[in-house]
């Protein structure tokens, strides 16, 4: 949709809502615009290198991120102020090639909260807070981690 014209692309928007509304019918948008996966979304899976590293309701995904990834995602979009941008979540290095990803955490070498073991030990998606989240740094925090 990205390529559409702004007034068509609402409409087209719109009318996949009431499509989903009438029917019940659940539609998997990958998108990479993040304002229309929050206004089309009622629950939202984020990847890094073709891997789900979080997934939670649309509202609390965005109001609560827990992967790191998905910080620096959220981040990236225009704050209302200058000031309001997240230094610690603008990500710097180059992505990993995902013919040929890095040990571990794929996600590590961009990564500002990057711990000895994501180098050695590639994250599973696990509960936490009611998220499903790939990152150690809510391994031993998790109530269902075990």
């Amino acid at each position: 949709m990205s390529a559409l014209d702004i007034s068509i692309r609402a409409q087209i928007m719109n009318l996949l809502r009431d499509i989903q509304d009438r029917t019940g019918v659940s539609f998997l948008l990958i998108a990479h615009d993040l304002a229309v996966v929050r206004h089309m979304s009622r629950r939202v899976g984020v990847m890094y290198l073709g891997k789900l590293v979080e997934m939670a309701d649309s509202d609390e995904l965005y109001v609560r991120p827990l992967h790191p990834y998905t910080k620096a995602l959220l981040a990236a979009g225009a704050p209302i102020h200058p000031a309001e941008r997240d230094k610690e979540t603008i990500l710097g290095g180059e992505m990993p090639s995902p013919l040929s990803p890095p040990s571990g955490c794929a996600f590590r070498l961009r990564c500002p909260m990057a711990m000895a073991r994501c180098s050695e030990v590639a994250p599973t998606l696990k509960s936490h807070a009611g998220h499903l989240v790939a990152c150690h740094l809510h391994d031993d925090r998790s109530p269902d981690a075990g």
